[in-house]
């Protein structure tokens, strides 16, 4: 079987969990005998013009032979569209050449979703499956399905309710881009999403509901063999993963550890280690709720900005801390770092947004606290704090993430449905 990723971005090109999750599932394609694959993909080519080759749409990438670069120079984001005729021309060669009975499309962002149709033009039979790792083509507003302007979950995506967020476009607008990505969507001949929540908002949103299967995305355990989890002498380190987006929650981790370390004796410390970090993602406002919260933070709160942090040491500062916690506001599709936090048995404070409420169990492997809840999260926080025998009954709790082995036999036995 002649196998085709297309994938947002490449790992070597820049970071990120969907280019991840294409990248692994395409390592365990291409180590199974029984296939033949090939990644495609697609760039932001002024970002990246080192990758971009003079009279070339498509590149190999340096030292692979079966992984390629598509750079683009335009690239429409309200419909995700990349009309390009030379790029066009360059992928029906490229899908001629190849000839795949199978391509898995992991994403739009600079791939375009006219890539669908040219491929069914150039190989009516190919069989196509496409992972939605976001809410992009419901929701404008960076796929997050988060209103900004009420901090909450938007649970009404009619057009006229986009308009709320985005108020110099109209409601007609936000029509004709659902129907450029349903159109698009028709072209596809099974989706995979990787919760339940994000499955059941596609099917609000018109999908069919037996065209979408859940498959977690699969993880490459970094866990040495007989390793024993341990905890703090304190057990009082809370750790956060992630960026300084405004929809994350680190003003609500803050906030909530400010309030539980002040109803606390100032002899009983709390840590908050901050990996990721990234301010410049996040809004002035944001910040400044932040930068109030630090000031006013009481002295038995202890707040370490770690810096950045990658697949190859997370195992590491996963194993730092003693609690992780996702205290996101916007409804998370997966959680990839609560994979992270399993495999170093870390017990999870996490929000019920999203596809978070189809992982943490209450109790077994960590607690969950309502999305933006500071008193809920501070309460926790609290109950969690030097509590020695909890964390060892909710580590020993965890449960690993399906293997990447797992999922790419989940995807392999959706592909044999389709290929009869």
């Amino acid at each position: 079987m002649k196998y085709m990723t297309i994938s947002l971005y490449h790992p070597r090109v820049m970071k990120g969990g969907a280019q991840y999750v294409a990248k692994d599932l395409h390592d365990a394609a291409d180590a199974d005998p029984d296939v033949e694959a090939v990644l495609l993909a697609g760039i932001d080519g002024h970002m990246f013009p080192q990758y971009g080759k003079v009279g070339s749409s498509i590149t190999a990438l340096p030292d692979s032979s079966r992984e390629f670069i598509l750079p683009g120079q335009t690239f429409n984001e309200f419909y995700h569209t990349v009309y390009d005729q030379r790029r066009t021309k360059a992928l029906q060669r490229f899908f001629s050449d190849h000839k795949p009975d199978v391509i898995h499309v992991h994403h739009s962002l600079w791939v375009g979703l006219e890539i669908l149709e040219i491929a069914k033009q150039v190989l009516p039979n190919v069989k196509i499956i496409y992972t939605l790792h976001e809410y992009l083509p419901i929701c404008y507003s960076r796929g997050q399905l988060f209103r900004y302007h009420e901090n909450g979950i938007c649970q009404d995506t009619s057009p006229d309710q986009c308009v709320k967020c985005f108020p110099d476009k109209t409601a007609d607008d936000f029509i004709l881009r659902r129907r450029v990505f349903k159109r698009a969507f028709k072209f596809v001949d099974h989706f995979v999403s990787p919760s339940e929540y994000l499955r059941q908002r596609f099917i609000q949103w018109g999908l069919p509901e037996d065209d979408i299967s859940v498959i977690a995305n699969g993880h490459a355990s970094m866990r040495p063999a007989n390793w024993i989890p341990r905890h703090s002498a304190n057990v009082n380190v809370f750790g956060f993963f992630g960026q300084f987006v405004d929809a994350k929650g680190i003003d609500v981790l803050l906030a909530a550890a400010s309030q539980a370390a002040a109803d606390m004796d100032e002899s009983e410390e709390i840590e908050i280690r901050i990996f990721g970090g990234n301010k410049a993602y996040a809004s002035e406002d944001y910040t400044k709720r932040i930068d109030a919260i630090l000031d006013n933070a009481p002295k038995n709160l202890t707040i370490k900005e770690m810096g950045s942090y990658s697949r190859d040491n997370v195992f590491q500062l996963m194993s730092s801390i003693d609690w992780l916690v996702m205290p996101s506001i916007w409804p998370e599709t997966f959680g990839l770092v609560v994979s992270e936090a399993w495999d170093a048995r870390r017990p999870i404070l996490s929000s019920q947004a999203g596809g978070l409420l189809d992982r943490t169990t209450d109790g077994v492997n960590g607690f969950t606290f309502a999305p933006g809840s500071m008193s809920q999260l501070s309460t926790l926080i609290k109950e969690c704090r030097g509590n020695k025998p909890l964390w060892e009954k909710l580590s020993a709790g965890v449960r690993d993430e399906i293997s990447l082995t797992e999922a790419w036999g989940r995807h392999k036995e959706i592909v044999e449905r389709l290929l009869v």
